[in-house]
Formats: C-alpha cells, structure tokens, sequence
C-alpha cells in the first residue's frame, strides 16, 4: 500500500493522467467544436499546457510542471486575447461587482455597474494626466465690476489611437449683456509647436444666460499630447461670480492655484470629488490647492467670488 502511494507513483500517475486529460482536449477541440469557437481554442490551449507540462515534467520533476500547468493556466484563463474574444463580459464584470462588494447593496448593484461603466472612456481620448490651472483676476473697471480673467492651462491628453481626434476646448460664462465681454485664446502649443489646425465652433447661449464658446483642436499622429494654452475673459464679476473646472475626461492629479486682488475674496469648494483637495497655499490673495487622486468626469471644483465690502 505504501509503494502504490508514494511520492514518485503519484508523481508518474499524475502525469500520465494529464497526459491522458491533454489528448481528450486536443480531440475536443479539433473535432467536438467549430474552429472559430472560443471553447474550441480555450481546450487547445489548455491541452497544449498539459502535454507540453507532461514533457517537461518527465525532464525536470513533477512539481516544476505543476507550477508551469498553474501559471499558464492562468494566463490562458486571464489573458487579454480569449477576454477579448468573451461575449459574456458584461455579465461577468456584473457578477464580479456583486461578489467585490459582498452583495452589501443586492438592490443597487446594476445601478451601480451602469454609474461606473458610465465613467469610463467611450472615445479616443482615454484622460488627462498633470493637469494644472492657473488662474488670475485683475481689475479693468473696479467701480463698474469689471474684471480680466486669465487662465493658464497644461495638462497631458492620453489617447487611445494615433490616429485623427478633434479635441474640444470650451469655455462657459454668464453674461447679462456683451458690451464689457471678451473671450480669446492668445496662445497654445501642442507638445511644444504652435497648431496649425485650430477651429473655432463659435458661440452659443442657453436660457440661463451662460454663453458658451468653443474651438476645436486637430491632434493626430501621437498618443500622448503635451498641451497648454492661455485664455483671458473681461466680464462683469456681478453677472458671474464662479470661477471654475468641470472635468470632461478622467483627471489623474490635479492642481489649481488662484491670484485675486486684495478688493476681491474667494471660497474654494470641491466639486463631487471623493477626497478633499490639499492646501498648499491659502492667503488673502492666493490660493492653491492641489488633488492626488482621480478626478471623474464632471467632478472639479469651484471658486466663489464676492467684493469685499469696506
């Protein structure tokens, strides 16, 4: 009895045993599937594992096979080919949710899955990466409220593709009447050189009275774009009082630094992020702050201004 159990028996009969196993799947892959069928190249695959760990196992031992059977199988199972090629990842991310969370919410997790999903890329551009803003306020016209804004922007843009992608750059800002009201990039480069391809969309109003501008940008031949640009906006500050950033793609770090007059004050409020932003400096008339994680799309923050009364 000891004889049949011991170690080197075992080690023999279980390679044969897989030997065996090996030769099954190769007939149900070649013969019992289609060719085209995803299980039809999951068994192949899995049976060259078995065969191939048999061989080497007679050269080296049966544990090295066991450790080569493990690891490829796991590559087999996980690896980015045959998940492309599932028709059931939908069902299996959902069904992963649901044991990630521990069914803490069994109502709520489709929901759930839809609010995620819902953030990740669907086009080109995957994020933003570095992103920075800063941001100063000076007065054209104090006794009427008039103010320039300039913001200074960089960040990386992240593309998925080299190939074409139109990149939009917006600006939103509530005006009562145009007479004081200006909007302009005056300078932008992309990775370093100034763009030839830059259109502008033009304006439009919604009927709260926010008046949005738009250019779009041409980027093509890269997946990572180094872009910055100035923008300066003259307004009244009492028909917009918000000075702000509202993602459009997910941000990972962001930083925002704000220069105000000594006449002018300004409350700094996160924007449906998940963390609270760092101060890095906060005085009268400057303030920084700074976000070390992600930023989802929609999420940023927001400046409140307001004149400060003598």
């Amino acid at each position: 009895m000891k004889n049949i159990l011991s170690t080197n028996n075992l080690r023999t009969g279980a390679a044969w045993l897989f030997l065996i196993i090996g030769l099954i799947l190769y007939w149900i892959g070649f013969f019992y599937f289609d060719d085209s069928s995803l299980y039809s190249k999951i068994s192949i695959k899995i049976a060259d594992v078995l065969v191939i760990g048999v061989v080497l196992g007679f050269i080296t031992n049966a544990a090295q096979f066991i450790g080569i059977f493990k690891q490829d199988l796991q590559d087999i199972i996980y690896g980015k080919e045959f998940i492309k090629q599932r028709k059931d990842i939908y069902p299996l991310w959902e069904n992963l949710s649901k044991e990630l969370f521990k069914n803490k919410f069994p109502s709520l997790h489709k929901e759930l899955l839809n609010t995620v999903n819902g953030y990740l890329p669907k086009d080109e551009v995957s994020y933003y990466n570095d992103y920075e803003i800063h941001t100063s306020i000076e007065w054209v016209d104090k006794d009427k409220g008039i103010i320039k804004v300039t913001d200074k922007v960089s960040f990386d843009l992240i593309s998925e593709t080299t190939d074409e992608i139109m990149y939009p750059i917006k600006s939103w800002t509530k005006i009562k009447d145009r007479i004081h009201y200006t909007n302009s990039i005056t300078q932008i480069t992309v990775n370093g050189n100034k763009p030839t391809d830059i259109k502008y969309i033009g304006e439009r109003q919604d009927v709260e009275g926010s008046l949005c501008q738009e250019q779009q940008l041409s980027l093509q031949g890269f997946t990572k774009y180094e872009i910055k640009y100035t923008r300066e906006k003259t307004y009244n500050i009492d028909d917009d009082y918000y000075v702000g950033f509202r993602a459009k793609y997910i941000v990972n770090k962001l930083r925002v630094c704000l220069v105000l007059p000594n006449e002018i004050e300004a409350i700094f409020t996160s924007r449906g992020t998940q963390k609270d932003f760092e101060d890095i400096i906060n005085k009268n008339n400057q303030i920084e702050r700074r976000y070390r994680g992600i930023v989802l799309p929609r999420q940023g923050y927001i400046f409140s201004l307001k004149q400060k009364t003598i």
